[in-house]
């Protein structure tokens, strides 16, 4: 199994822990939103935050884990690169499915974060005591997120991921 694929898996598998980490320890009542200061600004019933929390979180992880599946099927004018001479290169049939396993891969590890950030929202709603929570305890790992995606996506279009081997 490919490192990125057990990120996503074990990420996954985080995310879905909190969802019954909450389900058995939080109140019938669980924040299901915040505002930029920290405060609870709107309340759910457990079973509601659950199933949209869950929903959502599992059809964004359904997404990354299946794209191994669907890229390979997609038109070649619908992949989008940086440049026409990268398009034409990795989109060109001996290239394909290096392209198709390098976007897997990429889209894993940032499945993988995005499930991370997901469970950690769910366990500061689901342990949130009172109308507020310091506002550190959402800024830090959203930020921390964004920079990590930012930081890879980056990598992929300027660090050479993709760059068109030399001859």
């Amino acid at each position: 199994m490919k490192l990125s694929r057990a990120a996503l898996l074990l990420s996954s598998l985080v995310f879905i822990g909190s969802l019954v980490w909450v389900a058995v320890t939080a109140g019938d009542v669980l924040p299901a939103h915040f505002t930029g200061s920290g405060q609870v600004d709107r309340v759910e019933s457990k079973s509601s935050f659950l199933l949209t929390t869950g929903g959502i979180g599992l059809v964004l992880i359904g997404f990354f884990a299946s794209v191994g599946w669907w890229l390979p099927r997609l038109p070649a004018q619908l992949v989008n690169l940086p440049s026409r001479r990268m398009h034409d290169y990795w989109t060109a049939p001996e290239n394909r499915p290096t392209l198709n396993r390098k976007m897997a891969e990429d889209l894993d590890w940032m499945g993988a974060a995005s499930a991370l950030l997901l469970a950690w929202i769910v366990g500061v709603s689901g342990s949130t005591v009172g109308d507020s929570v310091s506002v550190w305890v959402l800024v830090v790992p959203t930020a921390l997120y964004l920079l990590a995606i930012l930081g890879y996506v980056v990598f992929m279009i300027r660090g050479g991921r993709y760059s068109i081997p030399k001859d």
